[in-house]
């Protein structure tokens, strides 16, 4: 399938799920990323923010988790350059004073938030709608995460968020897709 049908039926599939459904799916791919952390060495995590009134994973759970758990991991959050397809990165703190942008999604403010390179990071948190089974994901269609992604070191975890299990294949990938290392669903984690 191409990323616009991927994109259409994922769409479709997220808005059909029941409340309690999502609040399961959420609890259980926040275990399975404290699974997969558990072994890691990670300094600075990279996390998206959740959308306001849309169906996507709950990263605030994982940053509590993240804060609870992992107390020495650095949480840092994505700013969308207003006029621009980049995005600046800066570190979540518990006072970090948060903007709705025009999507509805909380961001740093850029004047009082500490800026980080994407240099920095050591492992990415993804947004998505859907992904392969060889590690690529159909986003929002904005190309903000491919061009953050190949920003970031090679060695950089980049983890996907996935309420579904993986498609068979995206169809129409390009040079400016960048694969995942991993992507964590509520019944299984894909290593790629």
């Amino acid at each position: 399938m191409t990323k616009f049908e991927l994109r259409q039926e994922y769409l479709k599939k997220r808005q059909s799920l029941m409340l309690e459904d999502v609040a399961h799916a959420n609890d259980q791919i926040a275990a399975n990323l404290w699974n997969l952390l558990t072994d890691k060495e990670i300094n600075t995590l990279h996390t998206f923010l959740p959308q306001r009134n849309a169906t996507e994973v709950n990263t605030w759970k994982i940053i509590s988790i993240v804060r609870e758990c992992f107390p020495k991991v650095q949480i840092a959050v994505p700013y969308i350059i207003p006029g621009t397809k980049e995005m600046q990165h800066y570190i979540l703190k518990h006072d970090t004073p948060l903007i709705e942008n025009r999507w509805r999604i909380p961001e740093p403010d850029p004047v009082q938030a500490q800026w980080i390179t994407a240099d920095e990071l050591d492992a990415v948190l993804i947004p998505l709608l859907a992904f392969d089974m060889n590690g690529f994901r159909v986003g929002y269609g904005g190309g903000y995460y491919d061009r953050f992604l190949s920003q970031c070191r090679p060695n950089a975890l980049k983890i996907g968020l996935s309420f579904f299990s993986s498609a068979n294949k995206i169809s129409d990938l390009d040079e400016y897709d960048v694969p995942m290392n991993v992507c964590i669903t509520p019944d299984i984690i894909y290593n790629f």
